[in-house]
């Protein structure tokens, strides 16, 4: 570890704002204090930079791999507790929050923990080219392709009454805020967008990479990923300009030797063509 956690301000002052802001849209949903479109407008603004500054402070504490698995199998735990408490629609806002923050803790736990098995910093190609690939499968294809029409349903029927209803259980696999001015949680990122982000700013901290030019890299690809998202009204998977951002605008500190760039493209290849079968097979041949 880089500083003790009792030495480290940024991580109390990041930490506590988020948790501030976080209460304060919570609130937002009991008292009508700010208007729906404007307290989105405030979380994407603020929220969303403090969570990443949040988890570039963590990102000083890459746990070891003991401490990986006992926070992995705890977090797991409590995680299932939160989200099974809050579908029997047992006092949401106390258990929902408790269930985001204990994502927050799993996703950034795996992240780090992945950077820290990375050997070097040109390693964060690949990982960010099959990350986008996976990605862009799952959302269109794949997984989240499922898990997507489920949550924009759920938020469908919450936003006709304004009321909180049990989100399905997938849900709970995406960070959520509290929506000020109505009384339901709005959910923002997947859990792979927060294991990459943790990648990326302790990967970056790990390699010599300027930090707070990542943060901006990172804001500027989530943000193009929300606006997306809400101009086109569908669920966008956010790893290809997250992981595109942070390779443009780091370039000149990542490299790969010609086997390593070989060896990426191959198995880039391979995941493409296992794709384009998959998508053959159920849209073409209907199976």
């Amino acid at each position: 570890m880089t500083q003790t956690l009792s030495r480290n301000r940024n991580l109390y002052i990041y930490t506590t704002l988020w948790a501030l802001l976080y209460l304060g849209a919570l609130a937002a949903t009991v008292w009508t204090i700010v208007p729906s479109e404007p307290g989105f407008f405030i979380i994407i603004v603020i929220g969303v930079p403090l969570t990443v500054l949040m988890a570039l402070e963590w990102s000083k504490f890459i746990p070891g791999r003991k401490t990986t698995v006992f926070l992995l199998l705890a977090g797991i735990a409590w995680w299932v507790a939160t989200a099974m408490l809050v579908r029997g629609e047992f006092a949401w806002r106390l258990w929902y929050p408790l269930n985001t923050v204990t994502l927050l803790l799993i996703a950034f736990t795996v992240g780090y923990w992945l950077a820290g098995e990375i050997e070097k910093a040109g390693h964060l190609i690949p990982v960010s080219i099959l990350g986008t690939i996976v990605d862009i499968w799952s959302v269109f294809h794949g997984p989240s392709k499922s898990v997507g029409e489920q949550v924009v349903e759920h938020a469908r029927e919450q936003a006709l009454t304004g009321m909180f209803k049990p989100p399905p259980f997938v849900e709970f696999l995406i960070m959520s805020w509290p929506q000020p001015g109505a009384s339901y949680m709005t959910p923002l990122f997947g859990f792979g967008d927060l294991v990459f982000i943790a990648i990326f700013l302790a990967g970056s901290r790990r390699f010599g990479i300027p930090l707070y030019k990542t943060v901006l890299l990172l804001l500027a690809g989530l943000g193009a990923s929300i606006a997306l998202a809400f101009f086109l009204s569908i669920p966008i998977p956010a790893l290809p300009l997250l992981c595109g951002f942070f390779l443009l605008g780091n370039f000149r500190n990542l490299s790969l030797t010609k086997a390593e760039w070989r060896l990426t493209l191959i198995i880039c290849a391979a995941l493409l063509f296992a794709g384009f079968l998959n998508y053959f097979r159920s849209t073409i041949m209907g199976e």
